[in-house]
């Protein structure tokens, strides 16, 4: 398992930092303060597609940073 920190943490509004873990090849969850914040799958060729807290899609992402960061959006959006 691989934890991303640092420059891959993102902050969502109040100051609460998202980690993600890679639990299986190609395949991160989020969490902030306990919170599941949703997951991420490599799709392949740079691609990652996006889910929510509630496993709805979020958006199909070239590279893991765009997709980490539209799940933090939308969690700083609710």
């Amino acid at each position: 398992m691989t934890m991303v920190e640092g420059v891959a943490a993102r902050v969502l509004a109040g100051g609460t930092h998202a980690v993600w873990h890679e639990v299986d090849t190609g395949f991160w969850v989020g969490n902030a303060g306990g919170a599941f914040l949703g997951s991420i799958e490599r799709l392949g060729r740079g691609r990652y597609l996006a889910r929510d807290e509630l496993h709805r899609i979020v958006g199909e992402y070239v590279g893991l940073a765009g997709a980490r960061d539209a799940i933090v959006k939308r969690i700083n959006m609710e």
